[in-house]
């Protein structure tokens, strides 16, 4: 029986993505920074029709990259993805702002060239590895919606199966095979950590749909803080409503002001950390909570920004550390014992992990994420107690 059991457990393990998992210990774990699983302005689903005109999608698309790299026309391209998302029932206003999202506005620069048409980094997994390339255009763009169909459906695609990645992920990922409804569900999923993958999608969904940024609510507030550059209360509402649209260069831009006014405004900083957190900035993010935690050394939601970055780049006992400067003053609390617990498990700790998550699954007994945890380290401490 212990043989079996300890299989078992190498099996589960084994058979779940790549370095993230290994580096992290517990297969179910994705660092956690709110208990919140999606906003009420999140929860998009991936199929219905689109809400952007295709003229609005280009014109927006072309606003922030006036040259794009494609093998056609923006409008063809628009246009494809509007034909291929109506007949699937994707929506192809979000799909699209994926794929701006996967691709910088079609610049590129990553491991996928622009010749490859391929809008959604299918097969790119990361050291180098380019990934999938499609004939044509409108081939790449059927590929990417018969994508999200392996993940939104159990359904197999209407048209001809192009996508290379589609009966691999069915195959050899059963769990995410039509199990995400909102586009955030593919947190984790699409995109590994991912951790805001879907939000980050909606945002720039959200600003296509604001049709005349002339006069948008962003732009206004951005003129009347450069017409008063030393007022601080003018570039607090810019930081406010350029982090609502998800306009990261604009907010960071706020935070920037906001600590040159103030050079010890702890919030500013904390703010410029989480902007370029989610931007993908990682470096700048630390930079930024390391300098709010210099003038501030046991400030809460620096602590815990820091600590859920580190977490994401896989530098568990660095996190751990920064989770227990949480824990030494708020014993109870869920979150950073949820994560610290975790973090404990990658570390090889399994006893204090299963002490950990225990007393957060007293706390929260019908949490999902907790209760997934707490059974893999108590199967992980029951090989490693019996080896």
């Amino acid at each position: 029986m212990r043989i079996i059991r300890y299989i078992m457990v190498m099996v589960m393990l084994l058979g779940l993505q790549g370095s993230y998992v290994e580096a992290n210990g517990l297969s179910s774990y994705r660092p956690v920074i709110t208990w919140e699983k999606m906003s009420a302005l999140d929860a998009v689903t991936l199929f219905g029709p689109a809400t952007v005109s295709q003229e609005q999608m280009v014109k927006f698309i072309r606003a922030r990259s006036p040259e794009p790299k494609l093998n056609c026309s923006l409008e063809e391209l628009v246009g494809y993805y509007y034909t291929e998302g109506d007949i699937e029932g994707i929506r192809p206003d979000v799909a699209l702002c994926q794929a701006l999202k996967e691709t910088d506005f079609f610049r590129y620069g990553n491991d996928v060239n622009y010749n490859q048409n391929n809008y959604c980094g299918l097969g790119a997994t990361g050291n180098k590895a380019p990934g999938h390339s499609f004939l044509t255009p409108q081939r790449g763009v059927r590929a990417h919606i018969q994508h999200l169909i392996a993940y939104g459906s159990k359904k197999k695609p209407k048209q001809e199966l192009v996508d290379p990645r589609f009966d691999y992920l069915v195959e050899h990922y059963p769990q995410y095979h039509g199990a995400a409804v909102y586009w955030p569900d593919l947190n984790g999923r699409w995109a590994v950590p991912g951790t805001t993958y879907g939000q980050e999608i909606l945002k720039l969904w959200r600003q296509a749909q604001n049709e005349n940024y002339e006069t948008s609510q962003l732009k206004l507030d951005l003129q009347e803080a450069e017409s008063n550059p030393n007022d601080a209360s003018a570039w607090q509402r810019v930081y406010l409503t350029a982090r609502q649209a998800g306009n990261y260069k604009v907010a960071t831009k706020a935070c920037a002001k906001l600590t040159e006014l103030d050079n010890r405004d702890v919030v500013a900083f904390i703010h410029w950390g989480d902007v370029l957190r989610e931007w993908g900035k990682n470096e700048e993010a630390l930079a930024a909570y390391n300098k709010a935690l210099e003038l501030r050394p046991k400030k809460y939601q620096a602590l815990m920004g820091k600590a859920y970055l580190l977490a994401i780049l896989g530098e568990n006992q660095q996190a751990a550390e920064v989770y227990e400067k949480i824990l030494a003053s708020k014993a109870d609390h869920s979150l950073a014992l949820y994560n610290h617990g975790c973090l404990m498990a990658a570390l090889g700790n399994y006893e204090q992990a299963v002490s950990e998550l225990r007393q957060v699954a007293g706390q929260m007994p019908d949490n999902s994420d907790v209760k997934a945890a707490l059974t893999e380290a108590e199967q992980l401490l029951a090989v490693n107690t019996q080896k």
